[in-house]
């Protein structure tokens, strides 16, 4: 998976993540220092209350990484709604030196906003892998499909 960079956070969201990790890894063998100390003194409802402590931080790391992973799912969404256009009945993807890349099912897409790749059975028929509708692309010329990407790869 490509990483994703924030415009105001030069950082990958992977590299942030592992940040923050550290971050609550730090926090928690302090607490964990501390409940030994509280143990060792005979202070019961003390050590309680810093194991209570160290269970909501286990439990606000994982909801720090749930919510990272879904940001992280949103911004790549949107980057790709950004870059999608329909033409010749199917959908293409513009990269970023503006070649088209493709194509995508248009009935997956509208219906479930699933970025299908289309696979090819004719020159310019081709057949979504999910649902099975075919499609009539017409000249892929000047287009990047996947067949011939693909082909280029064995030669």
């Amino acid at each position: 998976m490509e990483e994703v960079r924030d415009a105001q956070h030069p950082r990958t969201f992977s590299q942030y993540g592992k940040e923050i990790t550290l971050y609550f890894m730090a926090i928690f063998d302090e607490i964990k220092s501390i409940a030994s100390v509280l143990q060792e003194a005979g202070k019961i409802e003390q050590y309680r209350q810093i194991l209570e402590v160290q269970s909501q931080l286990l439990q606000m790391q994982n909801d720090l990484g749930k919510i990272s992973r879904e940001n992280y799912e949103l911004k790549e969404k949107l980057r790709t709604k950004e870059n999608i256009v329909f033409q010749n009945n199917v959908y293409w993807t513009k990269g970023t030196t503006g070649e088209m890349d493709g194509p995508f099912c248009s009935r997956c897409w509208d219906k479930n906003r699933d970025l299908l790749r289309a696979q090819p059975i004719s020159e310019t028929w081709f057949q979504c892998p999910e649902c099975k509708t075919q499609f009539d692309v017409g000249s892929t010329r000047g287009i990047r499909t996947h067949a011939a990407t693909h082909h280029d790869d064995h030669i």
